[in-house]
């Protein structure tokens, strides 16, 4: 019982989180939102969602158009054209909002049939021979069911009439986002790419192309913005036997790998750096001192102009995962 018991609560917390996510993009200022926020702490915790210092509302990068969003409480069918339209001008806040709620709307099907198996499989078990901790614990999962029965009311309110176009342009308001620098799509596509979204790649072969001509730019934007995001999916990517996305464009490269490793360890809290210093070493051995010197130049003047001394592990804890996003 206490497998499913674990399983069940991460997934009602998945619930949770997603719909308090969504409340806070879409603008919704109820009551209610209060009470979903403190549930929505908890759970993307248990996700290992950045919280604490890093929760925050999607930044707008100076100088991109944004006007304010339609009501949030209206399906995405209804305002789907009319974001469409605004992201394709350049309106970072709708291609945000758009690649968000249209995630949400893709999975949303998974989560009615993980949810239900998980429900049937807890109302079959047998109570009778509980002791008084485990029916405790019994029902609290009973009261999970009825708050994702209102939680799920939510996300069908929002996807339901969704047709398949509009979910097919996933990937494509994901990398907009990313290219008009918006920092957690540019992070999510620069990791995931059209991956992102699998089945639609079977049928959008020209997204693999769209991918390999914009990661530059985006690499070379997030270093200027002193995105530590994009530093640390460099360094994964260059990584001997990555075989991410972005490894597949960029390829393999000794002196680059070690170049961004410089780079993060210039900005990692003392216990990070310590630990990374003798992979660090390692990556060293493959380059010349030549080559040594020009990466430790390189990686000390861009973190002094562009990082400001920010630390490196604040927004990229271990294990933290490019396609999950912030709550404010």
């Amino acid at each position: 019982m206490r497998r499913w018991f674990i399983a069940f609560v991460l997934i009602a917390s998945a619930a949770i989180a997603c719909a308090y996510l969504l409340g806070r993009v879409q603008g919704r200022n109820s009551a209610a939102e209060g009470s979903a926020a403190k549930d929505a702490s908890v759970s993307a915790v248990s996700e290992g969602h950045d919280v604490g210092g890093a929760r925050k509302k999607p930044r707008v990068p100076a100088g991109r158009k944004t006007m304010p969003l339609l009501p949030g409480d209206r399906p995405l069918k209804e305002v789907f054209a009319e974001l469409q339209a605004r992201a394709d001008v350049g309106d970072v806040v709708a291609a945000t909002r758009l690649y968000r709620d249209v995630g949400l709307c893709s999975r949303l099907r998974g989560i009615d049939w993980s949810n239900s198996r998980l429900a049937d499989e807890l109302l079959s078990e047998k109570v009778d021979a509980m002791d008084a901790a485990q029916l405790e614990g019994y029902q609290v999962q009973l009261d999970a069911i009825e708050a994702r029965k209102q939680v799920m009311q939510r996300f069908h309110s929002l996807c339901d009439g969704a047709t398949d176009s509009m979910l097919d342009s996933l990937v494509p308001n994901l990398q907009k986002a990313a290219q008009l620098g918006e920092e957690y799509a540019r992070a999510c596509y620069l990791q995931r790419g059209p991956s992102y979204d699998t089945r639609g790649l079977m049928g959008h072969p020209e997204w693999l192309a769209n991918y390999r001509t914009s990661v530059a730019s985006m690499v070379d934007a997030g270093i200027q913005a002193g995105d530590w995001k994009v530093v640390d999916v460099l360094r994964g990517a260059y990584q001997p036997g990555s075989e991410s996305p972005l490894a597949g464009v960029l390829g393999s490269d000794a002196y680059q790998y070690y170049r961004y490793m410089k780079l993060y360890n210039l900005g990692a809290d003392p216990d990070r750096a310590a630990q990374m210093n003798s992979s660090l070493a390692e990556a060293a051995q493959q380059l010349t001192p030549a080559q040594v010197a020009d990466a430790d130049s390189w990686a000390q003047t861009v973190f002094q102009r562009n990082f400001n001394g920010s630390n490196s592990t604040d927004s990229t804890i271990p294990g933290w995962d490019p396609c999950s996003f912030p709550y404010e």
